[in-house]
């Protein structure tokens, strides 16, 4: 495959990473780490659609579950060769990388992005 061939798949993953970062940043700063946020929905996290959907979030980088996610995803995309599986592993590798997962995110967005611009 010529260079100008993998340009397309590869803007495609990095438009997937910086799609999914901009969310995990969103919900990052906007949700889990003010203290006006923490304040109001430690006492009871139920209390709001907001507060519902910080504590999914927390709960999705708790014991870097995200990363072994990506990790997991981006392993299996390479044995795969399948890029639909890379995508969603380069997703969630990318807000791994935003949520406190970084360890193990960050080489399952590099595997993921791989998978992208092999040859067939």
């Amino acid at each position: 495959m010529s260079e100008a061939g993998r340009t397309g798949p590869m803007l495609s993953a990095l438009l997937i990473a910086a799609l999914f970062i901009g969310i995990a940043s969103a919900l990052r700063f906007g949700l889990v780490e003010p203290p006006a946020m923490s304040t109001a929905c430690d006492v009871d996290p139920w209390r709001s659609g907001a507060c519902l959907l910080r504590w999914l979030t927390i709960q999705a980088f708790v014991d870097a579950r995200l990363g072994v996610f990506a990790l997991a995803a981006a392993l299996l995309a390479t044995l795969t060769r399948r890029r639909w599986i890379a995508a969603v592993a380069l997703a969630a590798g990318g807000a791994g990388l935003m949520l406190y997962s970084a360890g193990l995110a960050a080489p399952a967005a590099l595997l993921a992005a791989l998978v992208f611009v092999r040859t067939r």
